[in-house]
């Protein structure tokens, strides 16, 4: 059993192997994520030059967006409704969540993120990055990567948050 992630992850290249390498590159070192093993296929890259590339990045933006409210929803509903409410908070599933949306704020990319920028370690994009590929579209790249992550029993999988899925 195996649990799979898919991203979309802004790359830097002049060309797609390029722009996948550094994906990769990214992958490879960041610290809150080990996949077991990642999938890149160029049918599913896109170029800033190409039509759909910023359609594709709101998208993603919006997805993360979405998460947080689906976390912040979960939150709600397991009695956090203000700031106060944290001081009384118990390690577990609450402050694991908590961290999550905070991970996503704070721009640590996780199996949880829906596009993700390595240029600016952010789950958006910048106005001053928009400028830039703007400038030079031609030197970024929408890549998408699907990670998967062995899960030895349905037992490990089932304590899992909701968001985690399993395949």
């Amino acid at each position: 059993m195996k649990l799979e992630s898919s991203h979309d992850i802004l790359g830097i290249g002049p060309d797609f192997e390029s722009a996948k390498k550094y994906v990769l590159r990214f992958l490879d070192k960041t610290q809150l994520v080990k996949y077991d093993s990642v999938e890149i296929e160029a049918e599913h890259a896109i170029q800033a030059t190409q039509p759909g590339f910023w359609e594709r990045i709101e998208e993603g933006m919006e997805g993360n967006r979405q998460m947080i409210d689906e976390l912040l929803e979960e939150l709600k509903e397991s009695g956090i409704h203000t700031l106060d409410d944290l001081r009384f908070l118990q390690q577990g599933y609450q402050s694991k969540t908590i961290h999550t949306v905070t991970h996503i704020l704070d721009g640590f990319f996780g199996i949880d993120s829906v596009f993700y920028s390595p240029v600016e370690d952010s789950h958006w994009v910048s106005p001053m990055l928009k400028r830039e590929i703007l400038n030079d579209p031609s030197d970024y790249w929408l890549i998408k990567a699907t990670g998967s992550i062995k899960v030895m029993s349905r037992k490990k999988a089932a304590i899992m948050r909701k968001f985690e899925s399993y395949s």
